[in-house]
C-alpha cells in the first residue's frame, strides 16, 4: 500500500463519531467515567443516538459519515468477518455499542469504512472490528483481555496476527475516541492509550500509543440550523439576527415589561447554526504513523433537530482530521420509553 494511502487510512481510522458544562470542575480519570456518563450524557436511560455528518475535503462535499451509539443489556453480539473462522461473539453482553459507517470519495476513488466497537459501562474496550475498502480490503478485529491488545488482520483474504501488552489505566479503542471525549469533564488535560495499526505490503502490526488531550472554548458554524437549549433574549431593539427563540411544552417563553413599556421576551430554546462548543484536541505523542493533531467539537448545550422532540447532550458537531472535515447534518436521540 502506498504511504500516502496508509496515512489517509490511519487518519480516518481515528474517527469514530451536548449538554450544559459541569458546574463544578472535577478531575477526570478511568474510575470517574461511568459517573460522568450518568451525569452528563444520560446514556444509562437506554435507547441510543444516531448522528449523520457531511464529509468535506476542503470545501468539496465528498461523502457521508454516520455515527451510532446504543446501550445494550444482556444482548448476544456477533462480529462477522469475511472469514467465518475469524468471527467473534459476545454472549449476554451489557455495555455500549459504537457503530460507524463512512462512504466518501478520496482522491477520486471510493472509500468505505465500517466499524463496530463494544465497551463496558466505563467505556473500556472489549471487542472492536473495522473494515476498510480502498485500494485493497483491510479488516482488523481487536480483542482486549488480560492487559493485552490482540489484533487479527485480514488483508485481501490473508490472515495475520499481532499482540501488544498495555497496563494503561485509560485504554480505549481509537474507533470511538470522539465518543469517549464526550464523557470527560471537558476541562482536564488527559493522557489516554489507544491501539494504532500498521498495514502495508511488508507488515501488519498493532501498537499501544499514547495520546494527550486538551480542551478550549470555541464555536462551530454548521450548514443546518438546530435547536439548542440556551437562553435567548428578544427585545424591541433585537428581534432579528442569525438566532431566534422558540418555545415548546416544557420550554416556555417569558415576557417582561419595564417602566417605559419596553417588552423583553426570554426563550430557553434557540434556533441557530452557530453552536457553542468545546474544542477537544488529540495530540499523538507515541505513534510512528500519526503525527500532528486531530480535533472534535462538542456542543456545550443540549441540542436537537428543529422537528425533533428530544434533546441530545454533548453532541459531537464537527471533526477535523487533516484536510477532511465532518459537519453535523442531523442528530436523533431516542429512549426506550419514546
Amino acid at each position: 500500500m502506498k504511504k500516502s494511502i496508509i496515512v489517509i487510512l490511519v487518519i480516518v481510522l481515528l474517527l469514530t463519531a451536548t449538554l450544559s458544562l459541569v458546574g463544578c470542575k472535577q478531575s477526570f480519570n478511568a474510575k470517574s467515567v461511568k459517573a460522568q456518563i450518568d451525569d452528563n450524557l444520560h446514556w444509562h436511560w437506554g435507547g441510543g443516538e444516531t448522528c449523520v455528518y457531511d464529509v468535506f475535503d476542503g470545501d468539496e462535499l465528498v461523502g457521508t459519515y454516520t455515527s451510532i451509539q446504543r446501550l445494550l443489556n444482556a444482548t448476544d453480539v456477533e462480529v462477522t468477518t469475511s472469514i467465518e473462522e475469524q468471527n467473534a461473539t459476545l454472549s449476554n453482553f451489557s455495555g455500549y455499542a459504537f457503530i460507524s459507517i463512512l462512504s466518501a470519495s478520496v482522491d477520486g476513488k471510493e472509500y468505505t469504512r465500517i466499524t463496530q466497537s463494544y465497551t463496558d459501562e466505563y467505556l473500556s474496550p472489549v471487542l472492536s472490528y473495522v473494515k476498510e475498502v480502498y485500494e485493497q480490503t483491510v479488516e482488523i478485529k481487536t480483542a482486549y483481555a488480560n492487559n493485552r491488545i490482540n489484533a487479527t488482520f485480514i488483508v485481501d483474504g490473508e490472515i495475520s496476527e499481532d499482540s501488544v501488552k498495555s497496563k494503561a489505566a485509560m485504554l480505549y479503542d481509537n474507533a470511538y475516541v470522539y465518543q469517549f471525549a464526550r464523557a470527560t469533564d471537558l476541562a482536564s488535560a488527559l493522557s489516554i492509550t489507544v491501539p494504532t495499526y500498521t498495514v502495508d505490503s511488508e507488515r501488519t502490526q498493532v501498537k499501544a500509543s499514547t495520546f494527550s488531550t486538551s480542551y478550549s472554548s470555541s464555536s462551530s458554524v454548521l450548514d443546518n440550523e438546530f435547536v439548542i437549549e440556551r437562553n435567548f433574549v428578544e427585545t424591541d431593539e433585537n428581534s432579528g439576527g442569525s438566532s431566534y427563540g422558540i418555545e415548546d411544552d416544557t420550554h416556555k417563553k417569558v415576557e417582561s415589561t419595564d417602566d417605559e413599556g419596553n417588552v423583553t421576551t426570554t426563550y430557553s430554546l434557540t434556533v441557530t447554526n452557530i453552536i457553542p462548543t468545546v474544542k477537544v484536541t488529540f495530540a499523538s505523542t507515541n505513534s510512528s504513523l500519526v503525527t500532528g493533531y486531530i480535533y472534535c467539537y462538542i456542543s456545550s448545550s443540549p441540542m436537537r433537530m428543529k422537528d425533533g422532540d428530544t434533546l441530545s447532550n454533548r453532541v459531537v458537531v464537527m471533526m477535523q482530521e487533516g484536510k477532511m472535515t465532518y459537519k453535523l447534518k442531523s442528530v436523533q436521540r431516542t429512549y426506550k420509553n419514546n
